[in-house]
């Protein structure tokens, strides 16, 4: 499927969709739990992503939708030799292997092949230093033996949801265990984010201030939760970008004290020169004004804005530089490298080295035929830049979108884009 999106004025308002990260961790420590929990609001639209952990976990729970909650229902273990299916999903794929690993069950992982290029390394060393098996191909990975609790060293440069899914694994060992986070811990509001989910779940960890060791007790029970899912900060960024770059937009349902770290996108818009107003009925509404200023911009804990930021930075005054940008080549696609040769086929002005990203902004993009590479945020992000563009946009791989959300485009087309699917 390819994308038609032609130049809009902007004007409207969006109830933003649960987060796709808060959903992930939710499930899982529901169907670790003792007990019923129940997650809301609950949205059957948020992605493929959560459609893959919420079907990876139905072999260890059932699920029950009443209104607007989804009540998880944890079922007996006490299986073996399952086949999960994680369809495109790093994060589920992450979060589940130590968990399943740390119930005992020997497991075979299937899904895209392109996830499984993506580095599983860290998990690797672990396993089998512990004489566990770890057997990874081309379209699959097989893990059989049980985790054992101990100290783990994790580099903090890599995907921090190695972290994440130590942390929920661990609680179920016997004895206690340390992850010892070797250098600056990377992406670190989403290790915060599964924190505070373990301690709803009465999960108990201990956590050195600088984020170089948490400490998790062992032979602990999940209790049931009853969890208030937050709305989505990372899906947020790309309507609040298109209010800033082509008009106006309210966004409903965000938590502006939330912990979630693509957040941040606020202030990068705020410092860029767009108007942020927040209304006195929780909502927060996004302006143009001028032509968007540009801003150096570290997006070590916040890979996930990269794409929308470089729309952003395509039409602003000067050079956007974006650094602490490696691990981007390890996302749904090379996003470094990716990012660069999509927004230069329509007009963008951006070069790249291993860690950084110039955005040299022009007054107007072109438009034109460009791709996705399958990459859903590159998708929206393109979306977002046709809004400054003299002609209009042609994205192939459009149905990438999907990945983290099923209505990103009526909502879209809702605040006055003109954007049509094609076969």
């Amino acid at each position: 499927m390819f994308l038609r999106v032609k130049p809009s004025d902007i004007f409207g308002s969006v109830y933003i969709q649960i987060s796709k990260s808060d959903v992930h961790r939710a499930l899982i420590a529901s169907f670790l739990a003792k007990g019923e929990s129940v997650l809301k609001p609950w949205m059957e639209n948020v992605g493929i992503d959560i459609t893959a952990t919420k079907e990876a976990i139905s072999n260890f729970a059932d699920f029950k939708l009443e209104k607007d909650c989804l009540k998880v229902i944890p079922k007996d273990k006490n299986i073996d030799n399952i086949i999960i299916d994680v369809k495109e999903s790093g994060s589920s794929l992450r979060l589940l292997i130590p968990v399943v690993s740390a119930l005992g069950i020997n497991a075979k992982f299937i899904g895209s092949k392109k996830l499984f290029s993506r580095p599983l390394d860290v998990y690797k060393k672990i396993w089998l230093n512990q004489g566990l098996t770890f057997d990874l191909k081309k379209d699959s990975l097989t893990i059989k033996g049980k985790l054992k609790s101990g100290d783990f060293n994790v580099e903090g440069n890599i995907s921090s949801q190695f972290i994440s899914g130590l942390l929920f694994a661990l609680p179920l060992l016997e004895g206690n265990s340390k992850i010892i986070i070797e250098g600056e811990l990377e992406s670190a509001p989403y290790v915060m984010m599964t924190l505070k989910t373990l301690k709803s779940a009465k999960i108990e960890t201990s956590k050195k201030s600088d984020n170089s060791v948490i400490e998790v007790f062992g032979s602990q029970e999940y209790s049931p939760i009853n969890y208030e899912i937050e709305s989505d900060w990372s899906h947020a960024a790309f309507f609040a970008a298109a209010g800033a770059l082509g008009g106006e937009v309210a966004l409903y349902g965000l938590n502006k004290y939330s912990i979630q770290g693509d957040k941040e996108i606020l202030n990068i818009l705020k410092f860029m020169g767009a108007s942020i107003v927040y209304n006195e009925d929780g909502s927060i509404t996004i302006k143009k004004n001028l032509r968007l200023n540009s801003l150096d911009i570290d997006i070590l804990n916040i890979p996930d804005l990269a794409p929308v930021i470089v729309a952003l930075a395509s039409t602003a005054k000067g050079t956007t530089k974006l650094y602490n940008a490696r691990r981007l080549k390890y996302k749904e696609s090379d996003r470094i490298n990716d990012l660069k040769e999509s927004f230069n086929k329509i007009g963008a002005k951006i070069t790249t080295t291993e860690d950084e990203i110039f955005i040299e902004g022009v007054e107007k993009l072109k438009g034109g035929k460009t791709s996705s590479h399958n990459d859903h945020r590159i998708a929206m992000a393109l979306c977002v830049a046709s809004i400054v563009c003299e002609n209009e946009i042609i994205i192939n791989d459009g149905e990438s979108i999907n990945k983290s959300s099923f209505n990103f485009i009526e909502q879209f087309k809702s605040i006055g884009v003109k954007l049509e699917e094609k076969e």
